[in-house]
């Protein structure tokens, strides 16, 4: 049984949607981009600054592994790649006509599994008290990128991991709608796990995140698509709900 949250398309997408083939037919990418900068990245940061002016914890996940994870500055530059997954796969999902309709559903319910972290944010916060292992970096090409993060993302907004749900969703669809069934293709899909897998491993490097976060996560990102995000997918290569989604976007 799957879940259907986020399978019709929202009103904000209509004009878009009838334009579609402007912007070198890029319309649906840009307002994608858009949409998730006002209800995404906004209300992520206003969260984070709510539990940290809070400062109350619901509980301590961190073990000794957190602690004695040795730390490497440089890897907050895959830390900071998550921020060209979301236009990526805006980008790409614009191949043909079913395509398109899956890149509104899909970023609809990476839109709804946001909100939904953000509800744990909210009732559950944690602190991350890992900063004060953060050393070595001053007059060093990686300090104004690690005071540029400390000072816009305060350490709370811990579990689930947000860098790793949103990239682990976005690594499942750029699979889904693209195959390894070329040897082109399966050298791309390995870059992808490789980039990926350095990103899940600079969220604890850069002690950003505890390996809870990382852990609730990847299970989290795995149940939704499993049971929640592929199965709408598939639906749309139907061409009764291809019409359905046409009738309620132009209604």
């Amino acid at each position: 049984m799957s879940m259907t949250w986020g399978s019709r398309p929202w009103r904000i997408w209509r004009s878009h949607w009838k334009k579609r083939s402007t912007l070198n037919g890029r319309r649906i990418s840009y307002a994608i981009i858009g949409t998730f900068i006002l209800l995404n990245a906004i209300p992520y940061s206003i969260i984070n600054r709510l539990t940290s002016m809070r400062d109350w914890a619901a509980f301590d996940p961190s073990t000794q592994y957190d602690l004695d994870m040795v730390f490497w500055p440089w890897m907050i530059v895959p830390y900071l790649t998550l921020y060209l997954y979301y236009p990526i796969s805006a980008w790409l999902g614009c191949r043909n006509e079913i395509m398109l309709r899956q890149n509104v559903i899909f970023h609809q319910m990476m839109l709804i599994s946001c909100w939904i972290v953000f509800v744990i944010f909210l009732l559950l916060p944690v602190e991350i008290d890992l900063r004060h292992l953060v050393v070595d970096t001053e007059g060093t090409v990686w300090e104004p990128l690690f005071v540029m993060m400390h000072g816009i993302d305060t350490p709370w907004n811990s579990w689930p991991s947000l860098h790793i749900v949103q990239s682990m969703q976005v690594v499942f669809v750029l699979r889904y709608w693209f195959p390894p069934d070329s040897t082109r293709t399966k050298v791309l899909h390995s870059a992808l796990l490789i980039c990926w897998l350095l990103l899940v491993a600079s969220t604890m490097i850069i002690k950003q995140h505890y390996i809870w976060d990382v852990a609730t996560a990847i299970i989290f990102a795995c149940l939704g698509w499993r049971y929640w995000m592929k199965p709408c997918l598939e639906k749309l290569k139907q061409k009764e709900n291809q019409d359905e989604f046409d009738i309620l976007i132009n209604s």
